[in-house]
């Protein structure tokens, strides 16, 4: 009997690994090591692009995470992924068959940071601000456009309830806007002319307090004990501003600071990998490398230019060679392949037999024997690809698409200008050809996003589309579910079909941390490691996190 209890704990013993590993809340790094600390009293967290006055008009696009950690949302954890957790609300739902009708109950007790109650007045505010308010932002469009919320469509029914009416169906509300647009105060904000001007702290109802900050330098964070989803596991968050990626880097290595909001660049992988005291976790980035083509004139405000130059560009080299391999190809096309509404069949495929038939439809043609093809006026062509000189990624993935460009005959060559140089030149003065630069994921992964920058085109745009106009129009009728994913399938057939932005490759991130200081980290699809969940009981992050994101291949 003795030798047969002993054989039954021999076996409990031996399966105690693996019933450890299946459990598993956390990403490995591809370490078997004890894990590191799970609290921390602090933390220093390098960041490289400033968060503003941490309000919905400061940061933009570079750090939502932070906004997020201050000023929540009603569901969460972004728009991006699978469907909504709630974070604010109790419930969000629909109460009539066509989705323009939504009701949004708030959780009882929630208390901003100076103590007072939220309310469905806040939520009303927070909509009628945006749409109506003294300053657009980023945020702006999911109540003034997509979806339009107009202020004579809100009801309050009581503190914690109220019913929001849209112009047009709204089949994903409570993924767009409830998991995009933080709640503000009204209390806070409701007399301020000029948020953008704003130099106060924003009170939130978040996991921290913002108690200093410093545009352009540092963020001081402290953990809010009263938390409606627990008391934080680390006390403070110090965020430090550096945008200089190498002295980031060097930062971390050193000890000067515990974690890098960055991703490590790819290079740096195998060298980063053995050292012991760091960890890396490989993320969905849900980030783009593109190519934007200038559709306000010739030649890319032709449709079959944009489609000829596009089978032109051979993603997967691209993927190979300047990313390495870790991502995805472009040939996957637009939106992101990773986001919730992006279709199976979505591509921008390669086939430069087919562009080099197109150009010569188009007229570009090889008229004194050169090799390479004038306009179709017989003028000489060479097409410049604007790309910001402290972007080497970008340098030489344009060279490769120059390269790319010669195999159709076609000349093109790369003009690297300084930061400030290539804002005026793209942006304000519009003088270039293509530009190659980063695509974030609110463009990338967002479905209403994706309507705002075809309304943007179509008011760019020289030549008419009306095959892309009637699918916008199909878009906002849908009033199911099924019927918008469909409609928004429509739609990206028609956006890759004749491309403005041509997508290269989608990176996968891979973001770093000293794991003596704190080995606690969770995934946010959008906002990787650094985010408010890493930081928050790991209890309260079921439904938000993707602890099981695959982290092999690096």
């Amino acid at each position: 009997m003795k030798k047969f209890f002993y054989l039954c704990l021999i076996a409990v013993i031996a399966l105690l690994p693996l019933v450890s590993c299946g459990n598993s809340s956390k990403p490995e790094s591809g370490s078997a090591e004890a894990r590191g600390p799970q609290t921390a009293e602090k933390l220093t967290i390098g960041i490289y692009n400033d968060a503003g006055n941490v309000s919905i008009w400061g940061g933009g696009a570079f750090s939502p995470w932070v906004l997020d950690s201050v000023c929540e949302r009603l569901t969460g954890p972004s728009p991006y992924g699978k469907n909504p957790a709630m974070v604010l609300a109790e419930y969000v739902k629909p109460v009539n068959d066509d989705y323009t009708v939504w009701e949004i109950k708030l959780k009882p007790g929630i208390k901003w940071h100076d103590g007072t109650p939220l309310t469905s007045e806040d939520v009303k505010f927070t909509i009628d601000y945006n749409r109506e308010g003294p300053s657009n932002n980023r945020y702006s469009h999911h109540t003034s456009a997509v979806p339009r919320l107009p202020g004579e469509g809100i009801t309050i029914i009581d503190d914690l309830t109220l019913q929001v009416t849209g112009a047009f169906p709204m089949p994903y509300f409570d993924r767009e806007p409830c998991a995009e647009l933080p709640i503000i105060q009204k209390a806070q904000w409701e007399n301020i002319e000029d948020p953008r001007q704003f130099s106060g702290r924003s009170i939130g109802t978040g996991p921290y307090k913002l108690v200093d900050y410093k545009v352009g330098e540092y963020y001081t964070l402290e953990a809010n004990e009263d938390y409606h989803m627990g008391k934080p596991l680390v006390d403070n968050l110090s965020l430090v501003v550096i945008k200089d990626p190498s002295t980031m880097f060097t930062a971390l290595k050193s000890g000067e600071i515990d974690g890098a909001a960055r991703t490590l660049p790819v290079e740096l992988l195998e060298e980063w990998k053995s050292d012991k005291n760091m960890g890396i976790v490989k993320t969905p980035y849900m980030w783009g490398a593109t190519i934007t083509l200038n559709n306000k004139k010739l030649p890319f405000g032709d449709l079959k230019s944009r489609r000829a130059f596009s089978l032109a560009i051979n993603r997967d080299e691209l993927l190979e060679v300047v990313a390495l391999g870790q991502g995805i190809s472009g040939t996957k096309g637009y939106p992101h392949p990773e986001s919730f509404h992006a279709s199976p069949t979505a591509a921008q495929p390669y086939n430069p037999e087919e562009s080099a038939a197109l150009f010569d439809e188009l007229g570009y043609k090889d008229v004194d024997g050169d090799g390479f093809r004038e306009t179709p006026e017989g003028e000489p062509l060479d097409w410049k690809i604007m790309v910001e000189s402290s972007q080497p990624l970008y340098v030489r993935a344009g060279e490769i698409v120059a390269k790319q460009l010669e195999a159709v005959n076609i000349r093109a060559h790369v003009e690297p200008v300084e930061k400030a140089a290539f804002f005026e030149i793209v942006y304000r003065k519009g003088n270039y050809n293509m530009s190659i630069g980063e695509f974030v994921p609110h463009g990338l992964a967002d479905d209403d996003m994706m309507i705002v920058l075809q309304y943007g085109e179509k008011k760019t745009d020289m030549m008419p589309y009306p095959e892309r106009d009637k699918a916008i129009a199909a878009w906002k009728a849908a009033n199911t579910p099924q019927s918008r994913l469909e409609a928004s399938w429509a739609l990206q057939e028609k956006i890759n079909q004749y491309p403005k932005r041509v997508m290269l490759w989608y990176p996968y991130g891979f973001f770093a941390y000293n794991k003596n200081s704190y080995d606690n980290y969770s995934i946010v699809k959008g906002y990787n490691i650094f985010n408010k969940y890493s930081f928050i009981p790991n209890e309260a992050r079921e439904g938000f996190v993707m602890d099981d994101y695959p982290q092999t291949g690096f």
